[in-house]
């Protein structure tokens, strides 16, 4: 925005705008815009305006040129500002009422969902957004031979009533075995005599890919790089599900 001559065509600035009255009597605001080509941004010419002690303006300095912004420029700052990125960590969940068994398949899932950030680059508002891409989880079980961790592209679900009874297929882990009470860490036996760990903690480590847009626009842009959070559940206990002979059935019928 400057101050042009009324009714005279704009062949030089008198002043910068920059409060109510600025510009001088005889003169009112025009716009002052640089042709782009197509899939460009203007970026206005940065001028500055000092108001002196007694309240007027001194002289507009200008700072900066007229220019256009093309995509890559945007996403070079696009790239550092994904970099700086609060990105909440979704919550992570493994279906299951405490104490876990061993031999059974717990469903594992989170609540992961894109999460968008609106930022002013170069003068151009742009979108940015970070998808969720990557699971990694660590179920914390050293002891079972199918191993700790989990790596998929799947955010996993939860098991409903009614649904078949949850098996290999789906996102989660099967506790196999047990350490060996006295020799292993965290591992021990009840007065029950019953083996068991408690303090077992599942983390999740999810990968996160940047991209941005010029608001307004649809056209999304990939950002270079990754971005990872972690989330971990509460601590609880696996515990071996132990065989007992009994003689009644469930009607308390004496069957021996």
């Amino acid at each position: 925005m400057t101050c042009g001559t009324l009714g005279e065509d704009l062949d030089s600035l008198s002043g910068i705008v920059t409060a109510p009255g600025a510009c001088p009597e005889g003169t009112d605001v025009v716009e002052i815009t640089t042709p782009c080509e197509d899939g460009e941004y203007a970026l206005d010419a940065l001028w500055v305006q000092q108001v002196r002690e007694n309240g007027t303006y001194d002289d507009a300095e200008q700072l900066t040129e007229d220019e256009c912004i093309s995509p890559a420029d945007i996403a070079r700052q696009a790239q550092r500002e994904f970099k700086s990125m609060k990105i909440r960590a979704p919550e992570a969940t493994v279906q299951g009422n405490p104490p876990m068994v061993v031999n059974v398949h717990y469903p594992a899932y989170t609540t992961a969902a894109p999460q968008d950030r609106t930022v002013t680059l170069l003068g151009v508002p742009v979108v940015l957004r970070a998808e969720p891409t990557e699971y990694a989880w660590d179920f914390d079980d050293p002891y079972s031979s199918t191993g700790s961790t989990l790596t998929t592209t799947s955010p996993g679900r939860p098991w409903h009533e009614g649904d078949a009874t949850p098996d290999e297929s789906w996102v989660g882990h099967t506790y196999s075995q047990l350490g060996t009470p006295g020799e292993d860490a965290g591992t021990a036996v009840d007065d029950k005599g019953n083996v068991y760990r408690d303090g077992v903690t599942v983390s999740l480590t999810t990968t996160w890919q940047g991209r941005f847009r010029v608001q307004g626009t649809s056209d999304w842009t990939d950002i270079p790089g990754t971005i990872s959070t972690t989330s971990t559940t509460g601590p609880t206990t696996v515990t071996e599900a132990r065989t007992r002979l009994v003689c009644e059935d469930l009607d308390g019928n004496d069957v021996c």
